[in-house]
């Protein structure tokens, strides 16, 4: 039997994911990503079945700028609001009279939030009578960061389309409306007011006590280090626990949302599928960038230098201890109580779960270029273990307690 937690096999399904394509909630690649997952679940011997979810859904056709003669890719801001089927030109403005323009606005905020300055500029670029925003978001890649959005922008359209383009392209704009040149705009697109979305419930039942492995499936773009990672390890997981010998049972969720207000997990809790607080050892939740290399820059040239630094392990306070033994061989992971915002660790410990979180940034966070190259599978497989290990620990523990 092939090791499921090697580092080819967990490469394997990173690359699989990646290629897939954007992976946005409700998408053809989302749902597409489901059905694998769920194949690959029962493959390893588990029940696996679709928790359905409806949603107000956009699924994106086109997006750019064309000014000078230089096509830009954009990205709508979420939840878009088309321009329509053709292309539209239209006058840029980047103050004074907007009337009947684009309008050229920089937001400062990287999520889309009530507190963020998003709604506030896109409805005073509409008040004053702008057709469209074209928008940027500084980041230190020069390149378009996808922002995750809260109620009500994931089910709420902006009232004027909001095209958002890379820093590194915000010159041309800024040169084309400064001499007072038009843009050609597109972004088009279906608004489907009754999309859906699955998320995937797969179970291994052998015994009263439960393990639940869960993680985001779904992200703005092709999210190798991002969402892959996790994906990989969710499956390396479960084809373990169908080879081991642990009396335990498991539930293994993958869930798609987690963009758009993490509109999946929330979706779960109400219904009747997960096993109470009470009748769980453990929740384990495989958060954002797991694996994944930090990297050092000398003359425009990016070489891999070791684990992610930023990278977090958050808990319960009850786990911390054990937690901070299982992992010792992995430093850059120290074992912390959770005092967050961001992560969806946050609905399942308010939930009176004991639970614990890898997750943090890296360097291709929400950009289009997160690829495979941005996981270290060897890393990816050590984590892997030490989780299998954890596991085991840590229900001994519960068993010595409950004795």
């Amino acid at each position: 039997m092939t090791d499921p937690l090697s580092p080819e096999a967990l490469r394997a399904d990173v690359v699989r994911y990646a290629g897939m394509g954007d992976h946005r909630t409700a998408s053809d690649v989302d749902l597409d990503t489901s059905n694998w997952i769920a194949d690959e679940m029962r493959a390893a011997g588990l029940e696996a079945f679709f928790d359905t979810w409806p949603l107000r859904q956009f699924q994106l056709d086109s997006c750019w700028v064309e000014t000078l003669g230089t096509r830009i890719d954009a990205v709508p801001l979420w939840h878009p609001t088309p321009l329509g089927d053709d292309p539209v030109d239209l006058p840029l403005g980047a103050g004074g009279d907007l009337g009947g323009k684009a309008a050229l606005v920089v937001f400062e905020n990287v999520m889309v939030t009530p507190k963020s300055d998003h709604a506030a500029k896109i409805e005073a670029a509409a008040d004053a009578g702008a057709r469209a925003v074209i928008g940027c978001t500084p980041h230190a890649s020069g390149q378009i960061y996808g922002q995750n959005v809260i109620p009500p922008y994931n089910q709420q359209p902006w009232p004027i389309p909001v095209l958002m383009v890379a820093p590194k392209h915000w010159h041309i704009l800024q040169d084309a409306a400064d001499h007072g040149d038009t843009a050609k705009l597109c972004l088009s697109g279906i608004d489907e007011p009754a999309a859906q979305a699955h998320n995937v419930v797969s179970r291994l039942e052998r015994g009263p006590r439960w393990i639940v492995v869960s993680t985001p499936q779904s992200g703005w773009f092709r999210c190798a280090g991002e969402r892959g990672a996790g994906v990989a390890l969710l499956l390396g997981l479960a084809r373990w626990a169908a080879a081991s010998q642990m009396p335990h049972s498991f539930l293994f969720l993958s869930n798609s949302g987690h963009e758009i207000g993490h509109m999946g997990i929330h979706h779960i809790f109400d219904q009747d599928i997960l096993p109470a607080p009470e009748r769980t050892n453990i929740w384990l939740h495989l958060g954002a960038s797991i694996g994944t290399r930090a990297y050092t820059q000398v003359d425009g040239v990016l070489s891999p230098s070791g684990p992610e630094p930023e990278s977090w392990l958050f808990c319960s306070d009850d786990l911390r201890p054990p937690l901070e033994r299982a992992f010792e061989g992995l430093p850059h992971l120290s074992a912390e109580p959770y005092n967050r915002k961001n992560g969806e660790i946050r609905w399942i410990l308010e939930r009176g779960y004991s639970a614990f979180s890898l997750m943090g940034p890296q360097r291709f966070f929400h950009l289009q270029s997160d690829g495979p190259e941005a996981v270290d599978a060897g890393l990816l497989s050590a984590i892997g273990r030490t989780l299998c290990d954890t596991f085991t620990a840590l229900t001994s523990l519960r068993e010595e307690a409950a004795t």
